[in-house]
């Protein structure tokens, strides 16, 4: 059976517990604490069912930043094992678990005159960093883009109130 969550998947599994499927514990609600509470559950070998109304994280959770970090932040701090991890746990999230819910989210950093070299030696690095976590998940360019420089021009379409006077 796949992972993907998906209506297909919704309906074989409700006709599963209609039919008197076992299970250990029921967990209502998927928003993070209930997603939370059935993962550990399940990693601890029990029979978990999951029940949603909508989808997951639909309630209180769907104010949350939605954003899906891959490991820069750790990696930054020097936690390389959390860093991997994080971006391993990206790569699951994007191509199996939820790949309807997890989209690649582009990034804008404009370069201006007055930004020191230093920093933007400090931003090309960490977009580096980012590839190779990334590589390193085993997630493809495909799923997740590789991250590029892009020109004046590309910048104000993508960005059209950012500051042009010496955007390169």
């Amino acid at each position: 059976m796949t992972t993907q969550l998906n209506s297909t998947r919704r309906s074989a599994d409700l006709d599963a517990l209609s039919g008197g499927a076992p299970i250990d514990v029921l967990v209502i609600g998927g928003g993070i604490t209930g997603v939370g509470v059935a993962l550990d559950a399940a990693s601890r070998g029990l029979r978990v069912t999951l029940v949603e109304k909508h989808d997951l994280a639909f309630g209180t959770s769907r104010f949350s930043s939605k954003l899906v970090h891959g490991g820069l932040r750790y990696l930054a701090s020097g936690q390389v094992g959390v860093a991997r991890e994080s971006a391993v746990e990206r790569h699951i999230l994007m191509t199996r678990t939820a790949p309807h819910l997890i989209h690649p989210l582009a990034q804008v950093v404009p370069l201006h005159p007055a930004v020191s070299m230093f920093s933007r030696t400090l931003v090309r690095v960490g977009f580096i960093a980012g590839d190779g976590l990334r590589k390193l998940a085993h997630t493809s360019a495909e799923v997740l883009p590789r991250s590029r420089a892009i020109n004046a021009g590309e910048v104000i379409r993508r960005a059209p109130t950012v500051r042009r006077n010496g955007l390169r």
